[in-house]
């Protein structure tokens, strides 16, 4: 199954920390399981201020932090349509 935007992107930031999915869930309070499930798009369920505690563990920057939610609200999947015609 391919991962999905958000997947990639929060992955990415968690990476760019060098934090796992289980020290994010620590550091924010949110469990395991519930991370885990978000991630894997088991929920749409998302805690209200989920955004914010994860970009200030993360410290990610606003343009960052768009990104995530943008990830979230409408990278369900990337199309792959061209811009350009061949």
């Amino acid at each position: 199954m391919a991962a999905s935007e958000f997947q990639r992107t929060l992955m990415n930031n968690l990476s760019r920390q060098r934090m796992s999915v289980a020290g994010l869930a620590k550091h924010t309070g949110y469990s395991p399981l519930l991370l885990e499930n978000l991630i894997a798009g088991k929920t749409r369920q998302i805690p209200v201020d989920f955004f914010v505690r994860v970009a200030d563990i993360l410290d990610l920057t606003m343009e960052e932090r768009d990104a995530l939610v943008r990830s979230w609200a409408f990278g369900i999947e990337k199309r792959s349509w061209s811009l350009t015609s061949a």
